[in-house]
């Protein structure tokens, strides 16, 4: 548990030589949630910053066994722990000879992911699949040794570990941020000279939102990751003028791994249709409430035509290193993310758990995590469809749309959750635009103004809390509009429970 700085890879780089494994913790975990991952990954010890004390200390008394290294770049402050900058000081570097052999397929370290649902996982991540996302980097820019990247993203994610690779085997320089900062990403990359930037999540819109009366000149003509939406992609790469940019999709244990080498905009990958076959990803057909594959009369998956939304697999072949599931340490849960019998008996799958679109030409684009492709009154709705009418219409940079629960009802009712913005006739301008624009059925009944997005330690908004806490304003503390009669109205108590006890027909 450190946060971003040149030891932490030199740490577990080092460690990793003994043979021991890694495991690479969110530094933002307390209690509950910290003990958890610690006890996944059945860890012996823990190397923590100094400034994390205090949560340590929280859950050292359930580890027992656990032995506890502070680190600090400068002095460990707390006598209670093992000083491991000192440790290390007092370490040998003549005789490496007692050290195992270390091959590609041993695991160098465990990733926590979600796996789309429950508590995180740690994920088995070897050698071999490491260094590969360094060979993915070289096709896309062959002069590794020429690159400075700037990376802002945390080492504990698989972002910020796999930009790690561009150096320990492409001889690429990093420039490593402690903590993301819209206000002074462009001008750390100015400052140290970068011609790669890195990204995911909800970084880009975080940028673009940064007032600025004039451009800071830089060198960064590229850029690299996952999350760039389609509705500022235009915008971001024009204010910022980037010439490339290689949005690319896939998750930490899979299988499914594609790049948009071309600045199609909104595209997350591109696999020519003579050769999905060949690399073995395909999209099937699914059903929106349980998120779970349709089978045909004879119980296998239907593949999806173009331009239709459908879970997106990856084919298992466990003799190819590469294309296999990397697998949870859980071996239960690994279970879970197989499908088998999909096209021919015996075959197998990784389900990833997101919907995505492929059209004729064969650019995959992103739509949805299961679940949140919500159905109402017995028609499937878009989110993506309804979050880009608001975008246009508002300007607003962060937006997310779901499904909640009517309790008794069948479905989920739309609703939208907005930053920051209750002006009632801006409310009821979209409120027109959604009537103009959207089948009735799509139409978010509810909206929400937050003055801040929940969001994760890698800049992903959190959804599925927005999901739970539903419509229900004896949790919310934010302003949430109903719309009636074509306009939104304060949802009040009153109206509230004749909503939940079906007094309000919506």
């Amino acid at each position: 548990m450190l946060e971003n700085c040149p030891d932490y890879p030199c740490i577990w780089m080092g460690i990793s030589k003994l043979g021991v494994t890694i495991s690479l913790i969110n530094i933002n975990l307390v209690k509950h949630s910290l003990a958890q991952c610690i006890r996944a990954a059945n860890c012996r010890g823990l190397i923590f910053d100094s400034n994390l004390c205090n949560a340590i200390e929280d859950v050292a008394g359930e580890f027992a066994q656990l032995d506890l290294f502070e680190y600090d770049r400068n002095n460990a402050r707390n006598v209670k722990y093992i000083n491991l900058k000192r440790e290390i000081n007092n370490f040998s570097t003549e005789d490496t000879s007692g050290f195992p052999k270390i091959t590609g397929h041993d695991t160098l370290l465990y990733i926590y992911t979600s796996g789309t649902t429950g508590f995180p996982k740690p994920v088995v991540i070897s050698n071999t699949r490491f260094l590969t996302f360094a060979c993915f980097a070289n096709v896309v820019m062959p002069k590794m040794t020429d690159v400075i990247a700037y990376c802002p993203m945390p080492l504990y994610h698989s972002s910020g570990c796999g930009i790690m690779a561009l150096t320990v085997a492409g001889g690429a320089t990093l420039v490593l941020k402690r903590k993301f900062s819209a206000k002074n990403y462009w001008s750390d990359c100015s400052k140290f000279q970068c011609n790669l930037a890195v990204y995911i999540g909800e970084m880009c819109r975080y940028i673009l939102s940064v007032p600025q009366n004039d451009v800071i000149k830089h060198n960064v003509k590229n850029i690299l990751g996952t999350g760039l939406q389609r509705h500022i992609w235009k915008t971001y790469i024009e204010k910022f003028q980037i010439e490339n940019v290689y949005e690319f999709y896939g998750s930490t244990e899979g299988n499914v791994q594609i790049v948009n080498l071309d600045n199609k905009v909104g595209s997350v990958g591109y696999i020519p249709n003579f050769l999905k076959s060949l690399m073995g990803i395909f999209l099937i057909k699914y059903d929106p409430n349980t998120g779970e594959p349709i089978r045909d009369n004879n119980g296998r998956c239907i593949k999806c035509s173009p331009n239709e939304p459908g879970l997106v697999i990856g084919k298992i072949r466990s003799k190819v290193a590469v294309d296999g599931f990397a697998r949870y340490l859980d071996i239960d849960a690994s279970e879970k993310k197989i499908l088998w019998d999909v096209f021919v008996i015996g075959d197998k799958y990784f389900i990833v758990g997101d919907v995505l679109v492929c059209d004729e030409l064969g650019y995959f684009y992103f739509q949805d995590r299961i679940g949140d492709t919500f159905r109402w009154k017995g028609e499937n709705v878009s989110t993506a469809e309804v979050e880009d009418i608001i975008w246009k219409t508002t300007k607003l940079n962060q937006v997310n749309v779901y499904g909640v629960e009517i309790p008794g009802a069948e479905g989920r009712i739309g609703m939208a959750a907005i930053l920051g913005n209750d002006d009632k006739s801006q409310l009821n301008v979209l409120a027109k635009e959604f009537k103009s624009n959207l089948p009735s059925y799509a139409i978010p009944a509810f909206i929400r103004v937050l003055e801040s997005f929940p969001i994760t330690g890698t800049y992903k908004l959190k959804k599925l809390e927005l999901q739970k806490e539903g419509f229900n304003i004896n949790v919310i503390k934010d302003k949430v509009y109903i719309l009636s009669s074509g306009k939104y109205i304060p949802l009040t108590k009153e109206i509230y429970n004749d909503v939940i006890n079906h007094r309000l027909r919506l």
